[in-house]
């Protein structure tokens, strides 16, 4: 079957539409639909239904994507395989992380990788911890650095797991800051600046206040830690952040209950092989961790 027909179907699927799949191929629209045509005819199916604007899946579309991708990961794991046979360390090596990991646990590992192997040509991505499966298993990156949920992914390997310990926290002015004691009836007097509801991290919060039947009062969402530190250092509410991130800014509050724990790793999809740039990255990392 056509690899390149099967990687337009999936860019396609990805961006949505027929022309912002052919920006991303670096192709024309009249090409890349000239791909589909080939593929359904050979199919003897319609793929897509296209309804103005917007285009979606017929059943026939839905039944081959799961195909579709696992061909363009044997087929990539293929090319790598042929790529490791020089003995040399190159190629591409895209690194999905989250944009804390990225800032604060990263940047060592990236600075050693690069002195150790300059062949390879490093592509990182930031973006939340839940959109990184997506990515990993579309096979549009090898790696991702994220949170580690508490029950693991299905057909993911995780390679790396390390605590990332949390505290609440708020700004020194804060009222909560002048409690000796504080607990969930004492948070829910106050807004709270929590990442989004898909977070673990708001899971754990939300399941407490939930159990003490008290309004957990999250009207600013934001998963940028950086930004959520700033905004409780000014007062505008309490949050819970890394261990790591508290410093003169931020007042780190006696609460006892709920003890917010999370563990952060590195991911793959099982059907993506890991190259050798891949398996060097994770070597330089686990060796960076164990220091730490």
């Amino acid at each position: 079957m056509d690899i390149e027909a099967l990687l337009a179907f999936i860019t396609i699927v990805n961006e949505g539409s027929f022309s912002k799949a052919a920006k991303v191929m670096h192709i024309t629209q009249p090409a890349i639909s000239k791909r589909i045509q080939n593929l359904e005819s050979r199919l003897d199916v319609k793929l897509f239904e296209r309804l103005q604007r917007e285009i979606t899946l017929t059943d026939a579309g839905k039944a081959l994507l799961p195909h579709a991708l696992n061909i363009l990961h044997n087929f990539d794991n293929a090319k790598q395989a042929v790529r490791d046979t020089s003995g040399e360390v190159k190629g591409d090596l895209r690194i999905v992380a989250s944009h804390h990991i990225g800032l604060h646990r990263l940047p060592l590992i990236l600075r050693e990788f690069s002195k150790r192997h300059p062949l390879v040509d490093l592509h990182l991505n930031f973006l939340d911890s839940e959109s990184a499966y997506a990515l990993l298993q579309e096979n549009n990156a090898d790696i991702a650095f994220i949170t580690i949920p508490e029950q693991r992914r299905e057909h993911f390997i995780t390679h790396l797991v390390w605590d990332d310990p949390m505290a609440f926290v708020c700004g020194h002015q804060h009222p909560l800051a002048k409690l000796k004691r504080v607990g969930p009836k004492e948070l829910s007097q106050h807004d709270a600046i929590l990442p989004s509801e898909s977070t673990l991290t708001y899971r754990i919060v939300a399941k407490v206040f939930e159990e003490n039947q008290l309004e957990l009062k999250a009207k600013i969402p934001t998963n940028y830690l950086e930004t959520m530190k700033m905004m409780a250092s000014v007062g505008m509410g309490w949050s819970v952040l890394p261990q790591t991130m508290i410093d003169e800014d931020l007042h780190a509050l006696p609460v006892r209950n709920p003890v917010i724990e999370r563990k952060l790793g590195a991911v793959s999809y099982e059907k993506k092989h890991l190259g050798s740039a891949a398996s060097a990255f994770m070597e330089i990392a686990l060796g960076i961790w164990e220091e730490a």
